[in-house]
């Protein structure tokens, strides 16, 4: 609340409280009958238009406040007699002992509509508002709101609601002779009421018995009715009282009286008022309070350095220049708009500029209003920080600058000429009101309409520099000027803005006029502005034809060449300029423009008009770049003056449309340029719908981008890297016959390693390609069957294995898709023949066929498989003690070296780490793919920033690890292994992306339909292959990992030093042990302290032990299916004796198995016995142990396993140990048959396939010693499972 409203005096304030009871008690007696004490402010909610009161019923809130339009209750705040402020205020005021009157003001915002034109505020609905409740004396003065209504209720006979009658209203009921009058201040006193308008104006109601309201009216004013004085002057400050009212008014600047106080009511005389002598020259006043029997009360402040002249003297100008603006809205401007010739005007070229400008001229005159509001609440001028002119002018002239814009935009266009054509016949009408609208604006007459009507509208603009002069005054004044400084270079640079503006309109406007209109049809526009042109600054066209005159002319937004009657036009935002180098030539004086698709070499005419127009045409095209697109492709453009650009940039955003004979003819480029070409992210159409988004390069296509076309109504789509427009790299296609392929491209054909899903066939390659066709090694599969061998040109070529529809397993060598020479094939039922073949499935010469009895034929075989074969040979029956299931001895030798297989993804990831080739990598190769790694995160980053998982991952790895030490430690190997796991979830980095690869070529090969148990083999080698080759690529990244020549020990770096010191073990400069090579059946010799560490100090390095924890995850679905295929029968024998065991008892069963009785010890540690309690105990013994050794399938590597495995038997050893209180060592007699009972009880389905996978693939190193010891006793009890003899 403003200082106004609050009491000079702590004794007024004691005064208040104690009588407000007495007030109120009166106030709501008929409403409510509480009586409860309140302070002298309130807050409430108002919306900005009041429902029908008549619907509402009055609510009282908890302490008694009523709410009587159904709104958010009235809360009472402390009682400190101090008011609230807030942005939005409402009035809400009674008075006086026997109260039978309130009044509430509620801000609502001002749309007015005439004559078709709408013309909105800029001001917003109500929103948040706070509302006071005063005592006697008093006063509340809201913040800057526009449109008002006064809403009354209470006792009326003395007419004192305002409603025109002598009537009482129970509710609140609009004042409808306040409506929209601005009103912002509100006084009661006992009868009667005051309201002050924004303009300065004075309404007063009620009680008129001693003249306090008009000296020449009658005893009552039923209806708000307009004071004189305020109509002559402005008034600021006003308070009534019982019988005299005090009006606080400011003379105009220059006056020789500052202003003073009148006073109306008994003993005056005139209708004007009588003027306190002793105010004439009082500073603004702080308070101004009027009371029963014409007591009166004034505070003000010395003004001994002017400065509270110097505000009053701005408050007054200030009303004074709003009410002028008001009287021209309302005498001019309303009333051109609700002409009859406004509605085919605003169809005119004119017709947008125009209604804009009458638009923003409403909002500014708004603005103003709300200006004289927020001044008139200025008592000191520190509070002018409050002030939006000072405290936040940027925003406060931005109205000003909207409406200037709009105005230039009108003049340039001359359509104030064309205005005062349209309008004449009102104008000449209204000659009366034209010559008063001037006379009050001081401003001198002249015939000339156009002048009138331009100098009237321009008055508002001419207002910013009358501002600037305003508030360097009153700095002058002050002793600490510093908080004007903002405002005043704000105002400063506004009004050299408006100044240079005007100017150019002036200039452009006489440019239309000189130049014919076959020239300016279609180059006319209102924002457009000449800033040079080549008759006035001389320009030629270097080479140009003398028949045709070449002229030059520069807008703010376009280059224009206009040659005879035709002109070209050149966007800024596509114009780049250079400049001749060559001194002392022709060249010196040349200017060169480069445009997409065009260029102007100029010629000027000397170097004084040379640098004048190179200074010109940059300052041009920034400050057109400064508002026109700051934000990169894909963002919205900014387009303000706020943020200007300092230099002209070379790279650009802009939208073209290519007009020359080419490939791009027709097609629309949006995006970023650089020296007339597309340059940077951007996005191309053509005209048959085909749209490119993505990266361009010196005008060509290049980068990252995605191609969307449509072939037959049918969308294809293209994503990858692009090289003049060819794909070339990456890339992932979705065709429109439904085919999709997702690998590398060269000149925008197949080349590399790819997949290749085809609907038409049902089919899937993937593989290598060269030139758009298969070549090298690849997998097909076609519904089924399997061909997984080398290619040349789409044709099978070279060694390969195929797996048929029927189950026939076929291996040898290809050629143009047959199967020559040396193959083999197998059927399903285990029959095999391996010799010469002619065909797929046709054999000629020599070979050997062997049944699946054991018998085998041994001669010449001619025919087909599929229709018969003529065979010529001797027929062997299989020995009784023959092995009947055996491989053929070509089986896995005619097919394609496993370290020959998937070639090319190597290659990718060893180019993408710029380390191409086979050679070893070196220190200058880790550097160079680390700058590749952070080169790919730092695009990615930019360009994926809007995908969470993306973003996660690239804040994760964007940080390169310590990498290239001199020596491994433990703790340096462990933080490799972090990272990798990292990379491996991340398919964008090389790491990921090979990785993610690998699987999917691997789950192709080996899983699926065409699955068959023969291809474990293939399967184990290839998976031993990739491993170690994705290992090489990891020491790239990471040299000091150990070769893969041996396992190799690393220590931690605790024990590194404590080894060094000892002398027990010669360590390498690389950190490994070079005599502790483990060697088959060797042990690695370690120091007596060393064996003293824990074990987690040291550590073995394999190849496998690091890669398939990363590997296994994703391969070992495929990889432990053809396992179980290949031992099927086995494990389904194993599986049925394991299910009888498991129906005995744990007593039966321990001692079928011949587990000493010492060793039957149930979960709780007791032993059993042999009675009946005992009989019936089942899955009691050894339970923990079960459990652990039953996790073993879930673990996906063989070390992890080997660990379950090591756990299990260390858990029976502490069982046992717990249960047994004399000393033992185990012997194998005593732990084969307890191992053996935790087996059966574990029910590892697959037991069998297990053990094999864990026997293939671990490292040989861990097939020695304790774990090798405990692998060799699972080995043995699954045996021992399978033989031994069921109970």
């Amino acid at each position: 609340m403003p200082a106004e409203s609050v009491d000079s005096t702590a004794d007024s304030k004691v005064k208040v409280k104690e009588k407000l009871p007495q007030y109120m008690g009166s106030m709501w007696n008929s409403i409510t009958k509480s009586s409860s004490a309140v302070t002298s402010a309130v807050h409430t909610h108002l919306v900005s238009k009041i429902p029908l009161l008549d619907k509402l019923k009055p609510q009282v809130s908890a302490n008694g406040v009523v709410d009587d339009m159904g709104l958010t209750p009235i809360v009472l705040p402390p009682q400190t007699g101090e008011a609230s402020s807030g942005n939005k205020c409402n009035t809400l005021e009674t008075r006086e002992d026997n109260y039978q009157m309130s009044l509430l003001k509620a801000a609502t915002s001002q749309c007015i509509k005439k004559g078709g034109l709408p013309l909105a505020s800029s001001l917003s609905e109500s929103q948040l508002a706070t509302s006071s409740l005063t005592a006697p004396q008093q006063e509340f003065s809201s913040s800057a709101c526009i449109g008002t209504e006064v809403w009354s209720w209470g006792g009326g006979e003395h007419g004192q609601l305002g409603h025109g009658d002598t009537l009482d209203r129970p509710h609140p009921c609009l004042v409808s002779s306040l409506l929209d009058l601005q009103v912002y201040r509100v006084h009661c006193s006992l009868h009667s009421a005051l309201a002050l308008t924004t303009d300065g104006k004075v309404y007063g109601w009620g009680d008129n018995t001693h003249k306090q309201l008009l000296y020449k009216a009658g005893p009552v004013l039923l209806q708000a009715t307009v004071l004189p004085i305020s109509v002559k002057l402005p008034v600021t400050n006003l308070t009534i009282g019982h019988e005299h009212t005090l009006l606080r008014v400011i003379y105009p600047v220059g006056a020789v009286s500052k202003g003073g106080v009148f006073w109306m009511g008994s003993n005056c005389l005139n209708e004007l008022g009588t003027r306190l002598q002793f105010t004439n020259n009082l500073g603004h006043p702080l308070c101004m309070g009027a009371g029963p029997n014409s007591i009166s009360s004034l505070s003000t402040l010395n003004d001994e350095n002017g400065v509270h002249t110097e505000l009053s003297q701005l408050i007054a100008s200030e009303i004074q220049f709003y009410r002028v603006l008001l009287d021209i809205q309302s005498e001019l401007v309303e009333p051109i708009i609700q002409s009859d010739n406004m509605t085919d005007m605003l169809d005119s070229p004119i017709g947008e500029a125009l209604q804009h400008m009458f638009e923003n001229l409403f909002i500014l005159v708004d603005s103003i209003g709300v200006n004289c509001q927020e001044l008139s609440g200025v008592s000191d001028a520190s509070e002018l920080r409050n002030v939006s002119l000072v405290g936040n002018c940027r925003s406060y002239m931005t109205s000003f600058s909207v409406y200037a814009t709009h105005f230039h935009n009108l003049l340039a266009m001359n359509g104030l000429s064309k205005l005062v054509e349209r309008v004449k016949p009102i104008l000449l009408r209204n000659g009366s009101t034209l010559t008063s609208l001037l006379e009050r604006c001081q401003l001198e007459f002249t015939e000339d309409l156009v002048v009138t009507i331009s100098v009237l509208l321009q008055l508002p603009l001419r207002r910013v520099s009358e501002y600037h002069d305003a508030v360097e005054r009153i700095q002058l004044q002050l002793e600490d000027g510093s908080m004007l400084v903002s405002s005043l270079n704000c105002l400063e640079k506004e009004k050299l803005h408006l100044s240079a503006q005007f100017n150019l309109a002036e200039s452009t406007r006489i440019f239309w006029e000189n130049w014919p209109t076959a020239v300016t049809e279609g180059l006319k526009e209102s924002h457009r502005r000449l800033v040079r042109e080549s008759q006035t600054l001389p320009l030629s066209l270097l080479g140009g034809s003398k028949l045709y005159k070449n002229s030059f002319a520069l807008f703010n937004d376009v280059f224009v060449h206009i040659q005879g009657q035709v002109h070209k036009i050149y966007p800024l935002e596509k114009l780049w300029i250079e400049s001749g180098t060559s001194k002392g030539t022709l060249h010196e004086l040349e200017i060169h423009l480069i445009m997409p698709e065009a260029s102007l070499t100029l010629l000027a005419s000397n170097t004084a008009e040379k640098a004048e127009w190179m200074w010109v045409l940059s300052q041009t095209v920034t400050n057109w770049l400064s508002s026109y697109k700051l934000e990169p492709f894909g963002h919205h453009p900014v387009n303000h003056r706020g943020n200007m650009l300092r230099t002209t940039p070379a790279h650009r955003v802009a939208t073209h449309m290519f007009y020359k004979s080419g490939p791009l003819q027709g097609a629309v480029y949006k995006g970023m340029w650089l020296k007339g070409k597309m340059h940077g992210d951007g996005q191309i159409m053509w005209a048959d719908g085909k749209v490119y988004t993505g990266q361009f390069s010196d005008g060509v296509i290049k980068g990252y981008g995605k191609m969307v076309s449509k072939i037959d109504g049918k969308v294809e789509s293209i994503e990858g890297h692009w090289i003049n427009g060819k794909l070339h790299g990456f890339a992932k296609a979705r065709y429109a016959n439904g085919d999709f392929y997702t690998g590398f491209y060269k000149d925008h054909q197949f080349n590399g390693h790819g997949v290749l899903k085809q609907k038409s066939t049902s089919s899937v390659y993937i593989g290598e390609w060269k030139n758009g066709r298969k070549h090298g090694y690849g997998v097909l599969d076609i519904k089924g069957e399997k061909y997984l061998g080398q290619w040349c040109r789409d044709t099978k070529q070279g060694p390969a294995l195929q797996i048929t529809l029927d189950g026939s397993y076929m291996e040898g060598t290809f050629h143009n898709n047959k199967l020559i020479g040396q193959g083999l094939i197998m059927t399903s039922d285990d029959t095999y023949y391996e010799g010469n073949f002619t065909g797929l499935n046709e054999v000629n010469g020599r070979g050997v066929m062997m049944m699946s009895t054991g018998d085998s034929i041994t001669g010449t075989f001619d025919g087909s498989w599929a229709t018969g074969i003529k065979v010529t040979g001797v027929y062997s029956k299989a020995s009784p003690t023959e092995d009947t299931v055996r491989l053929p001895q070509l089986f896995g030798k005619l097919s394609t070296d496993h370290d020959l297989k998937w070639v090319e993804l190597f290659h990718h990831s060893k180019v993408a780490l710029g380390c191409a080739g086979d050679k070893a990598a070196t220190e200058e190769d880790c550097e160079k793919a680390w700058e590749k790694v952070a080169v790919l995160f730092a695009s990615l980053r930019s360009r994926n920033a809007n995908q969470v998982k993306k973003k996660f991952y690239a804040e994760q790895l964007e940080k390169i690890p310590l990498h290239n030490l001199p020596s491994m430690s433990l703790e340096h190997y462990r933080s490799i292994r972090q990272y990798l796991l990292k990379a491996c979830e991340c398919d964008f980095h090389p790491l990921g992306l090979l990785l993610s690869n690998l699987v999917d070529v691997y789950r192709t090969s080996y899983s699926g339909t065409g699955t068959h148990p023969r291809l474990l083999t293939h399967a184990r080698e290839e998976l031993m292959s990739i491993t170690h080759r994705y290992y090489d690529v990891i020491r790239i990244l990471f040299p000091e990992l150990p070769a893969e020549c041996s396992p190799q020990k690393i220590l931690s770096k605790s024990c590194l030093e404590l080894t060094n010191s000892s002398g027990d073990l010669e360590v390498t400069t690389s950190g490994h042990m070079t005599n502790n090579n483990i060697a088959l059946g060797s042990e690695i010799p370690q120091s007596a302290e060393i064996e003293d560490k824990n074990t987690e100090d040291c550590e073995i390095i394999t190849p496998t032990l690091l890669i398939f924890p990363l590997l296994m995850p994703k391969v070992y679905e495929p990889l432990f299916h053809l396992y179980a295929l290949q031992n099927e029968a086995a494990d389904e024998k194993y599986w049925s004796r394991v299910q009888r065991f498991n129906k005995q008892c744990d007593l039966t069963l321990l001692s079928y198995l011949g587990v000493p009785e010492k060793f039957w010890i149930i979960k709780e540690g007791n032993s059993l016995d042999a009675d009946l309690n005992s009989m019936s105990i089942k899955n009691g013994c050894y339970v923990e142990a079960i459990e652990i050794l039953q996790r073993l399938s879930t673990y996906l590597t063989p070390a992890e396993k080997l660990q379950s495995l090591q756990l299990t038997f260390d858990k029976i050893n502490t069982v046992v140990k717990n249960h047994l209180t004399e000393k033992f060592v185990w012997s194998m007699d005593d732990l084969f048959p307890v191992f053996l009972f935790v087996v059966i009880r574990s029910r590892l389905r697959y037991l069998g396939s297990e053990i094999q996978l864990m026997d293939d693939l671990m490292d040989d190193h861990l097939e020695y010693g304790e774990l090798g010891l405990m692998f060799t006793t699972l080995k043995a009890c699954h045996l021992q499972i399978q033989t031994e003899k069921l109970l």
